[in-house]
């Protein structure tokens, strides 16, 4: 399925949760007993000549059977529905080409489901955990795993932690023709038939992810904390989505064709400080990234949560992120001057490796229920109540299609959590 393909290659959502102790397991065992989180989001957008709509429901339970032991279990969806463009074509095809068809789109609808398992070992200052998780929709299946250590030192004011995770996925494709290359490669038309071991025109491809991360938590005072964080991963496999046509050369309507591997590397800092007279939390993070592929990009995050009592607190926050295109990204493949013309071997039709920014705000709210004797409706310790929206507006400096604009580049997402403990 298309968006979830190229979500999935390009940001590696899987390997980034992967590498996070999951901070539902350490509530779960400062509870000693068990815990159930559920959540919700909704994710649309709706830019020039698409559109896209993503409902994730996820629910998670951790276990603390023993101090020394916690287990978890949990199970994710997407449910995809929308239009993407299938093919991707530029000015100056377009002006050569008069009444060529340069924008057309393909109907998305596909699930995603996801089961989780780990486990988490130690106690006091040492923590071991390990994780699995399986992947499946029509045209794309992935095996995950994570293994993870964390220790406290100095009285618990600083933490180190390293975590691995990798990936072996396997995407369906087209069988392409005796003898063809990249240029000559077409398209995969839909999902049917794929993994059928019998189907002459289908095939499977791999993609295998190895990442790597390492962690420095710092408590200075009582009301600031920073974090260090450094990202490695390496991709090997088939990037490209198997769906996506551009038009390259003298008008040939060809499979988007990327580079085999690639390598990505980044640096975070946050910072997190309590501002005592007014009952509030300032927090800012900052990342930079780059790879093999010469993308380079900035985030910068600021929000401030405010609490109103003991139960409830409203968080306002605020993102920025601009970053380059990658070394062999065009607006148009079949000729011109940069940034049109082509880039050697390589061609894309994903808006996510031209130059871009974006700018975000959003609000949050928690409400937690927690009474001092007996408990919730009778059966939880403490209840917890939670809200999100976003808005994301984007700026495609150099995308197009057919020459025209992607207008409206905006996103909005929507989520609801429910977290209880027994």
């Amino acid at each position: 399925m298309q968006l979830k393909h190229a979500l999935r290659v390009f940001t590696g959502p899987a390997i980034a949760a992967a590498l996070v102790i999951s901070p539902a397991v350490a509530r779960a065992q400062a509870a000693g007993v068990a815990q159930f989180d559920t959540t919700h989001s909704l994710y649309h957008e709706a830019p020039t000549s698409g559109h896209m709509t993503v409902y994730t429901p996820a629910t998670d339970i951790a276990v603390t059977p023993a101090e020394w032991l916690t287990v978890r279990a949990g199970w994710e969806a997407d449910v995809v529905t929308g239009a993407s463009v299938a093919v991707k074509a530029g000015a100056a095809y377009k002006a050569t080409n008069a009444g060529a068809d340069v924008i057309t789109q393909a109907s998305v609808h596909d699930v995603r489901n996801v089961g989780r398992g780990g486990f988490t070992i130690g106690k006091d200052v040492t923590k071991l955990t390990a994780g699995y998780s399986y992947s499946t929709e029509h045209d794309y299946k992935s095996h995950a795993i994570n293994i993870g250590a964390r220790t406290d030192v100095f009285e618990h004011n600083t933490q180190f932690e390293l975590a691995f995770a990798k990936n072996l996925d396997r995407v369906c494709d087209r069988v392409q023709g005796a003898g063809e290359q990249p240029p000559r490669y077409r398209a995969l038309e839909d999902s049917t038939g794929c993994f059928e071991a019998t189907n002459p025109l289908r095939t499977t491809r791999g993609v295998d992810l190895d990442g790597f991360q390492a962690s420095w938590s710092q408590a200075w005072t009582p009301v600031l904390a920073t974090q260090v964080i450094f990202t490695s991963q390496i991709i090997n496999g088939f990037q490209s989505n198997p769906y996506r046509s551009v038009i390259v050369g003298q008008g040939l309507k060809a499979q988007e064709h990327v580079p085999d591997n690639r390598a990505r590397e980044s640096v975070a800092v946050r910072g997190n400080w309590f501002l005592k007279p007014l009952r509030a939390a300032l927090r800012a993070y900052a990342r930079g990234y780059w790879d093999t592929w010469d993308i380079k990009s900035v985030t910068a995050e600021l929000e401030l949560e405010k609490y109103f009592g003991e139960r409830f607190r409203a968080t306002v926050r605020g993102r920025y992120y601009a970053q380059s295109g990658a070394l062999f990204f065009s607006d148009d493949y079949t000729g011109g001057n940069r940034p049109l013309g082509p880039k050697g071997q390589y061609f894309t039709g994903d808006r996510e490796q031209s130059p871009f920014t974006s700018i975000g705000l959003g609000l949050r709210f928690a409400y937690t229920i927690m009474p001092s004797t007996g408990r919730v409706i009778g059966i939880f310790k403490s209840l917890k109540l939670g809200a999100t929206a976003d808005a994301m507006q984007f700026d495609y400096s150099e995308f197009t299609l057919g020459g025209e604009e992607i207008r409206n580049a905006r996103a909005y997402l929507f989520g609801l959590n429910v977290s209880a403990v027994f």
